[in-house]
């Protein structure tokens, strides 16, 4: 049984150090083309039969970005370099148009050319690690022409926020993409100190609380109409997961403002999800309605990360417990998750019953391991024990 943080840290370490960067920096990344691959079968093959996406591409950017400034794999900056010349090639006004296409085919064609808000979400996050790790100022303005298409081209005409792609669909609106906004501006002001980046974070931090934060209810909803309004009071869906991933980035936010609201907001997201987002084995249910009741019992991968994250923000503030929980998350996240599956890969979804519910390795989940296992490395050493 591992018992503190530093423990737990070197565990998950040696995982993503030995096993985990390099299978995703060979079976995982195509070095004809510089482009990372969508996700490995069980045997270790590519997914060959899918388009390859630029949500894939930006996260695998981030978490490189990390290797490379924590040291954990040599080459790591050579990889980033090239996927990120390889992502602004294959993705960024590939049709003659703003902003960036969903996905690619093999052979470097484009698969689909909508503008996704979760995808360009995610490219100014991989831009802020770029930065970070490598020190180049000069690539900010890829972030800033970014945000530019977006507050141009897809700022929603109501309710607030931003359309969920071009050319728009019928369907919900989510938090979810606002959410990880939220973390690339945040990110974007951290290694910056432009405030227009801080500015949009504070924007977004106000649709939070007027639209998807339900102050009555003390929980964060998913889904909305387009005027930003919730889908379905009597069915509505919770995600316990991402109420510790607000918890995370809302203490983020406070940490670079001073908004005393944070503190309220994260004590109501926190305990919901403690309360009623665990199963009897320990592990994460996917959703929730907001009375607490289960809506879907099935436990992934990335709530897990994204509660260890949680628990590490709040052990700093001294709440009781969080500290040990983050540990026996990390113990549960590695023997359950991960060591089920081949060498530096993961299970992201088991059913109820234990089963495996995907018969791949979505390439997607490195980005949430690699932030819980930065978030474990960077604890305080006095906080450890």
């Amino acid at each position: 049984m591992r018992r503190d943080v530093r423990s737990a840290a070197t565990l998950m370490e040696a995982w993503m150090r030995e096993q985990a960067l390099p299978l995703w920096a060979t079976s995982g990344f195509d070095a004809a083309t510089g482009r990372f691959e969508e996700g490995l079968t069980f045997e270790g093959r590519p997914r060959a039969e899918v388009p390859i996406r630029l949500l894939v591409q930006a996260r695998q950017i981030f978490v490189y970005s990390i290797a490379e400034r924590r040291q954990w794999m040599a080459g790591a900056g050579a990889l980033v370099e090239r996927a990120f010349v390889s992502m602004r090639r294959d993705y960024y006004r590939r049709d003659d148009r703003d902003g960036w296409v969903f996905s690619v085919a093999r052979d470097g064609t484009v698969a689909d050319p909508r503008r996704d808000l979760y995808a360009h979400a995610f490219v100014l996050l991989a831009v802020a690690a770029y930065v970070r790790a490598t020190g180049r100022q000069a690539e900010l303005a890829l972030a800033r022409d970014t945000l530019a298409f977006l507050d141009r081209e897809m700022a929603a005409p109501r309710g607030g926020g931003y359309v969920e792609a071009l050319p728009v669909r019928p369907g919900p609106r989510r938090q979810n993409p606002h959410m990880h906004l939220f973390e690339a501006l945040l990110a974007l002001w951290e290694c910056s100190r432009d405030r227009l980046f801080l500015e949009r974070a504070e924007r977004l931090f106000e649709l939070f609380l007027s639209r998807f934060f339900q102050a009555g209810q003390g929980v964060l909803l998913e889904y909305f109409d387009e005027e930003l309004r919730p889908v379905d009071q009597d069915g509505a869906i919770v995600e316990p997961g991402h109420h510790f991933e607000w918890c995370w980035l809302l203490r983020r936010y406070q940490r670079e403002t001073g908004d005393h609201r944070v503190e309220a907001i994260v004590d109501s997201l926190y305990e919901h999800a403690s309360r009623s987002g665990f199963d009897a084995e320990g592990l994460i249910v996917d959703e929730l309605h907001p009375d607490g009741t289960i809506a879907k019992a099935s436990r992934r991968l990335w709530p897990m990360t994204e509660a260890i994250k949680g628990d590490l923000g709040e052990a700093l503030r001294g709440r009781p417990g969080s500290r040990e929980r983050a540990v026996a998350l990390t113990e549960a996240l590695h023997d359950r998750f991960l060591g089920p599956a081949p060498r530096g890969g993961w299970v992201d979804r088991l059913g109820q019953d234990g089963s495996r519910l995907v018969d791949f390795m979505p390439a997607t989940s490195l980005y949430h391991l690699v932030g819980a296992v930065d978030e474990l490395s960077g604890f305080p050493a006095a906080e450890q024990t």
